[in-house]
């Protein structure tokens, strides 16, 4: 559904220990020849020392590497590499078994991380060998319910941050800001690491007004990070039918999607895109007639996910346009 509504390729979490060899093969077979799905994020078991009845991480690995079309990465925890001190280790290990990305857990003290990056970079330096991108993973918050909720999925979040959260009066617009300046600050201290960087923002909450501002912090930290990289950028998206189905800006409402106007109002060509950038002579080359008739919505979670997997998934080196304006930083904590 992910990938009708947005155009994009959706990156599928699979716990790969909880199901039997023959039932787990029978499931990516499907996954893949069925539903069209080539980009997994394999996660093992909760922990090493309990046995599981499943594949393992490189069985699973090795099928996967076995498909032309397909790609792979895992998950990352910053804190893990705080305690243990060999996150960076496992890293390269996972790298070495095709994995091609890493997504970290949601991110509320960005101190771990900026450790893990810098120690990851150098290693891979050390072994002459390319890092792998880490994807940066946000979740914003607005009620105490979904503090605790983001504390039990193991996520640290530091008693200050989560007072000035909890006792702001805009709670939720608070834990944005307070990202958006942890986001910048991992930028800025792992500069020069060697470590290519995304971007991705998970929702971890029912309530609109958090799910809202998820789209807000995607927005706002995926700006940044174009932005640091020094260089031009765009950014594509696909105009979708709301009447066919349900968007982002369908969710929290039951109203009955409203039908389209007939005709999009005029648009002026964009000059076109310098040569090996992304968009060819305009935002609007590439759609059908029929598509340039419809209005529909800009599919959000594709733009999430093809910005995380452009350059894996052979998005190849999209030379950005122009890039838009860093938000306002306030005043008090995170937000200085």
């Amino acid at each position: 559904m992910l990938k009708d509504v947005s155009g994009k390729e959706s990156v599928v979490y699979k716990c790969v220990a909880e199901s039997d060899p023959g039932g787990f093969d029978g499931w990516l077979n499907k996954a893949i020849d069925t539903f069209g799905v080539n980009a997994y994020n394999l996660v093992g078991g909760a922990s090493s020392a309990n046995q599981y009845s499943g594949p393992t991480i490189p069985d699973v690995a090795a099928k996967l590497n076995k498909r032309a079309q397909c790609a792979h990465g895992g998950v990352t925890i910053a804190e893990r590499h705080v305690k243990k001190g060999n996150e960076h280790e496992t890293l390269v290990r996972k790298g070495e078994l095709g994995m091609r990305w890493f997504i970290s857990q949601a991110i509320y003290d960005p101190e771990p991380m900026i450790k893990l990056l810098k120690e990851y970079g150098a290693l891979c330096k050390q072994k002459k060998i390319a890092p792998k991108r880490i994807v940066l993973t946000f979740a914003p918050c607005g009620r105490e319910k979904t503090m605790r909720f983001i504390k039990w999925l193991g996520v640290t979040v530091p008693e200050d941050v989560e007072k000035e959260i909890l006792e702001a009066d805009d709670k939720v617009g608070k834990s944005v800001d307070l990202l958006c300046a942890m986001c910048r600050k991992i930028l800025d201290e792992t500069k020069g690491c060697g470590v290519p960087l995304g971007i991705s923002v998970e929702s971890v909450s029912i309530f609109k007004n958090e799910i809202n501002a998820a789209h807000e912090l995607f927005r706002r930290t995926q700006s940044m990070l174009l932005d640091f990289l020094g260089e031009p950028w765009l950014v594509q998206y696909k105009l979708v039918s709301k009447g066919a189905k349900r968007t982002s800006f369908d969710y929290g409402s039951r109203k009955p999607a409203v039908s389209p106007p007939k005709a999009l109002p005029p648009v002026k060509e964009p000059k076109a895109a310098k040569e090996g950038s992304v968009g060819g002579g305009g935002l609007f080359e590439n759609l059908s007639q029929e598509e340039r008739k419809k209005l529909g919505a800009v599919g959000v979670v594709g733009a999430v996910v093809g910005f995380i997997l452009g350059a894996v998934l052979g998005g190849g080196a999209s030379k950005p346009a122009a890039s838009a304006a860093e938000p306002t930083k306030k005043k008090g904590g995170w937000g200085k």
